[in-house]
């Protein structure tokens, strides 16, 4: 009797298998695939518009069959055990963030991106529902202290081999660099074409996991960093204890070799909500907490001054001090303003004519090269005449050289790419020089502000954010981007984002389901006691999805990242809801 017991306690809940998907084996899903993003008929970017991808193309179809999968158990568990239903009303603004969601995709500037997704991204409208669907089915289908304790350990398994490939790349090595790995993740003809050339985004040792780029892993490390901190604080048996421990301090160990600033943000505000919630708890052991995290403290900068202090230097960002305030294409010429000094340059046949903003004449001077000498500095700027008879200008400006041409519509600037077009005035906020800072997070902010206007019911359409973004701000790119074909493809601040691309209307309807799920969980979890698998792994997914809201401040969503936020949600709200 107690052996048949014993195994009916142990049988683990299948439902969970969804679930477990999305944690434990969509990182791993990782194979080469070629596409065309579709961008090569745009004037701002170059004909070949063909990508490889080994991170995203191949996921988001796996999470959309998860998806799937989810909402055919959910429908028939819904139709069968009715007495199981949850109370759904919190998950309402989620259902009316799907509708714009919807509506946004049902007007899109790019169709195929809005329905398959595009570019790294691919966040299709299949996608971003399936986001809302997998935190619902997660809310309803944990319910035993044995689900509980499996996703636990889903969570610790899924993080201890994605750490594998994050300490060999803390060493400089990426596993998939290696001739077998390569042949796991490609077909035969690829390896043949690009077996051994397929190197790493990013140089040295950042860390990215198998999750494409170091800022998506510095988000998943915060995240899975607070769960386990959670159940270190919360676990009364030495030897578990001392287990989440160690992954705390790896998964922090790893959060370090990001070098993402903004995780160590997140970090914080996860913090003071833990404090705020068991406050009078963390007294008890403040003789041990403080020495720890000085003791952390220590062993973080001494790793960091072993590696040349590549991470505390990039605390403050560097100034860009450029004189450049514009540069437009009109019909009559060029019109440049560099250092509060304007004048509009124009070409007559081999010569090169300068006015001053008000139209009189200004004499320039040659040097021995043949070279006009403009008045700004030591700027210059030199004519020459293509073979086929074309003349055009090249404009040498603080290290970049930029060729204008002229033709019987007007100026036009030729890009690195050789396609002609405008330099016109991008509507901007004028953020007073501060624009690099945060890595050019703010020259991307404003230059998307005056773009939200547009946007107040329905978006560009999901995965459209670089067709929406001007793309033609050759000189703000050039400024602060440090290359005037880098692409845009997200605000770095997934709030801005998600305007953008699905309405001002469904970016309410989500902040209104966030601020239901904080008022809900932080109401729960500042007095439940921490005494249960249930209330533990709750209580740190919370923690994890307060990191997460926080680093969207910086960060876009992504499907390396933000699947986990919605679980987790998921399981907060099941974990928090009284009997």
């Amino acid at each position: 009797m107690g052996t048949k017991k014993r195994n009916k306690r142990e049988h683990m809940n299948d439902l969970l298998f969804p679930i477990l998907c999305i944690l434990c084996l969509m990182p791993f899903v990782v194979h080469l695939a070629e596409y065309d993003y579709g961008y090569g008929s745009y004037p701002w970017h170059s004909d070949n518009s063909v990508a490889q991808d080994l991170y995203a193309y191949y996921r988001s179809y796996f999470f959309e069959l998860v998806a799937v999968v989810s909402l055919f158990i959910l429908s028939l568990r819904m139709a069968i055990y009715r007495d199981k239903h949850k109370p759904s009303r919190i998950y309402l603004p989620l259902a009316v963030y799907g509708v714009f969601v919807t509506l946004s995709a049902a007007f899109p500037i790019n169709p195929r991106a809005s329905l398959t997704g595009n570019f790294y991204q691919f966040q299709s409208i299949l996608v971003l529902s399936g986001y809302c669907l997998m935190s619902f089915y997660t809310y309803q289908v944990m319910e035993s202290e044995q689900d509980y304790q499996t996703v636990t350990k889903g969570i610790a398994v899924s993080f201890l081999l994605l750490s594998v490939s994050g300490w060999f790349q803390a060493f400089g090595h990426d596993i998939l660099n290696l001739g077998w790995a390569q042949r796991l993740i490609m077909s035969e003809h690829q390896f043949a074409e690009y077996g051994g050339s397929l190197t790493d985004v990013f140089s040295g040792n950042n860390v990215f996991l198998t999750l494409y780029n170091p800022n998506y892993a510095a988000v998943f490390l915060v995240m899975v960093a607070a769960v386990f901190a959670v159940l270190a604080f919360g676990e009364q048996q030495k030897k578990k204890r001392a287990c989440f421990l160690l992954l705390l301090i790896a998964s922090l160990m790893l959060l370090w070799f990001t070098y993402t600033r903004a995780a160590f943000v997140a970090l914080a505000a996860g913090a003071a909500v833990f404090a705020l919630c068991r406050g009078k708890q963390l007294l008890r052991y403040w003789k041990y907490i403080l020495p720890g995290l000085f003791l952390l403290a220590a062993v973080f900068i001494g790793a960091d001054a072993v590696n040349g202090f590549r991470f505390l230097s990039r605390v403050a960002d560097d100034r860009k001090d450029s004189e450049i305030e514009e540069i437009r294409t009109t019909r009559d010429g060029i019109a440049i303003v560099y250092g509060g000094r304007g004048l509009v340059l124009s070409m007559e046949e081999k010569n090169l004519l300068a006015e001053d903003q008000k139209g009189n004449p200004i004499v320039l001077e040659q040097n021995g090269a043949g070279e006009w000498l403009l008045p700004f500095h030591e700027e210059v700027a030199a004519i020459i005449l293509d073979e086929d008879g074309e003349t055009s200008c090249m404009l040498q400006i603080e290290g970049y050289t930029l060729e204008f041409v002229r033709t019987q519509d007007g100026y036009f600037y030729r890009n690195e790419d050789g396609k002609l077009d405008e330099m016109r005035e991008i509507p901007h906020i004028d953020m007073h020089g501060m624009e690099y800072l945060g890595s050019g997070r703010l020259y991307i902010w404003s230059r998307v502000i005056p773009l939200l206007k547009d946007y107040m019911l329905a978006g560009s359409g999901p995965d459209t954010f670089a067709e929406a973004f001007p793309q033609d701000d050759y000189v703000g790119k050039m400024v602060y981007a440090g290359s005037v074909r880098r692409v845009m493809e997200g605000a770095h601040n997934d709030y801005l984002t998600s305007w953008v691309q699905t309405g001002l209307a469904s970016l309410l309807s989500l902040l209104v389901f966030y601020a239901l799920f904080l008022k809900r969980c932080f109401t729960y979890y500042r007095s439940c006691p921490l005494g249960s698998a249930r209330e533990k792994l709750g209580f740190g997914c919370f923690l994890a999805c307060v990191c997460y809201l926080v680093c969207c401040l910086f960060c876009d969503s992504s499907l390396f990242t933000t699947p986990v936020f919605y679980v987790f949600a998921g399981v907060a709200l099941a974990a928090a809801r009284q009997e």
